[in-house]
């Protein structure tokens, strides 16, 4: 009985932890259509320099100063590459809101 318990528990933190991130990628995917994809899935004439949603190659400088940083310059803006408004250009977002757009445009946190 103690084993059956004890499988039961580790499947029921499992499971939760699985609709818990597919929550955070659903929540992703409606912020990403909503405010990040006129730059960040736009045809070449009108990118703006937006690293766009798929090309691991334009990801893989932007990713090398950590997702921290990623989402610092998500939620403030930044200057350099390209020009990223703050929260994408929408101050309604929450930081919760950029963050989980910021995973589901760039991927998974190593």
């Amino acid at each position: 009985m103690k084993h059956d318990v004890r499988v039961l528990l580790v499947g029921l933190a499992a499971a939760s932890t699985a609709v818990v991130g597919m929550a955070a990628d659903s929540r992703g995917a409606a912020v990403f259509e909503a405010a990040c994809k006129a730059c960040h899935e736009a045809p070449p004439d009108k990118q703006n320099g937006a690293p766009q949603r798929g090309d691991a190659a334009e990801w893989k400088e932007r990713s090398s100063v950590g997702r921290a940083e990623q989402y610092k310059r998500a939620i403030e803006g930044y200057q350099g590459y390209f020009t990223m408004p703050a929260k994408g250009g929408n101050p309604g977002l929450s930081d919760e809101d950029v963050k989980a757009a910021v995973d589901y445009l760039v991927g998974p946190a190593p």
